[in-house]
């Protein structure tokens, strides 16, 4: 891979206005902005989701542009009365109109944390493709711990409890008071993560 460009070539006046203090600290303001817009990109890192800088429509437009993957909404009610999980989305964080597939009380906004990790189920590969007990348990206990969809190396799974009888996958999700356990609960119900449709999911949320 190429080596990033890291400094910029700095504009400069011409011979005739390089004694004009005014001239010349306007084109040393442009360069040190055009520098700064250097060094943004060069950290963005646009394909790796779970970059700080990663936000908002921004993460939407990588996920679509590069994934193919759509922020979900997660539906929360079949009735008329809109609500959704409590302090999950700051104030004028969503554009205006921005939720097109909207519909009052049906439906609420994923926030960036959550989709992250949605994201990091769907694509980690670390886990191979067989699909077994223990891919589960990772998958599981990596969206549960792995803040903003990053891997936590984890040590073990012991917190999770899968159980199978006749084709039924039985999931014991841990909560440890943030509230993750009861929204992955809720994705793998309404299948925000992937799974393999051949089996059946039940999902249980214990408090720990």
């Amino acid at each position: 891979m190429k080596d990033l460009t890291k400094k910029i070539i700095p504009a400069y006046p011409f011979v005739q206005y390089r004694d004009d203090k005014n001239i010349v600290a306007f084109f040393e303001s442009y360069n040190e902005i055009a520098q700064e817009y250097l060094d943004y990109l060069n950290n963005l890192k646009l394909p790796c989701w779970t970059s700080s800088l990663i936000i908002g429509e921004l993460l939407d437009w990588i996920a679509m542009g590069i994934y193919g993957e759509e922020r979900p909404l997660l539906q929360v009610s079949e009735d008329a009365i809109a609500r959704g999980a409590y302090n999950t989305i700051e104030y004028n964080v969503i554009a205006y109109a921005r939720m097109k597939n909207y519909i009052p009380g049906s439906a609420s906004y994923v926030p960036d944390d959550y989709f992250k990790r949605i994201l990091t189920w769907n694509f980690y590969k670390g886990d191979g493709t067989h699909f077994c007990i223990d891919w589960l348990k990772r998958r599981v206990a990596r969206f549960i711990h792995g803040v903003n969809g990053v891997d936590p190396c984890l040590q073990s799974t012991y917190d999770v409890s899968v159980t199978v009888d006749a084709g039924m996958f039985s999931i014991a999700i841990p909560d440890y008071g943030d509230g993750v356990g009861h929204f992955l609960k809720d994705a793998i119900d309404q299948s925000l993560v992937k799974l393999p449709f051949i089996y059946e999911y039940s999902t249980t949320v214990v408090v720990k």
